[in-house]
């Protein structure tokens, strides 16, 4: 098989919270906001990666175990400055997220924080000026 895409998709509460949440970061959207109201969905990263955020009730909670565990993925947004990683907590704070890693440097040397969305998804957002590439 030769894949000409990747994207991910996961199951949320209210779709128009999430395109409210993911709109104030100042992520781009994917799809016109009224062509279904049940998905929201955004670019992330200058590749454009595409992350689907269904409604529960739609077809593709079939894919999603039930009950609250999940196989869950922590996607990771580069940051380039200590500045712009402070202004983005700021804005998932006024957003509504969760942070719950609080900013700071880690043992590696890495500056940044980590936080969910209002259902729980989780991202980290990491400038890693000490890496040689």
């Amino acid at each position: 098989m030769k894949s000409k895409f990747i994207w991910a998709n996961f199951s949320v509460k209210n779709a128009k919270r999430t395109n409210d949440f993911y709109t104030q970061l100042g992520f781009t959207p994917n799809t016109p906001p009224q062509s279904n109201p049940k998905l929201a969905s955004f670019f992330f990263g200058e590749n454009k990666f595409v992350i689907h955020f269904f409604e529960q009730g739609t077809g593709i909670d079939a894919y999603f175990p039930s009950g609250s565990k999940t196989d869950e993925i922590v996607f990771t947004l580069s940051a380039e400055t200590e500045k712009e990683v402070q202004e983005f907590e700021a804005k998932v704070r006024e957003a509504g997220g969760e942070i719950f890693q609080k900013l700071r440097r880690d043992e590696s040397g890495y500056y940044g924080f980590a936080f969910a969305d209002p259902d729980g998804h989780k991202f980290n957002v990491l400038l890693m000026d000490n890496m040689i590439y």
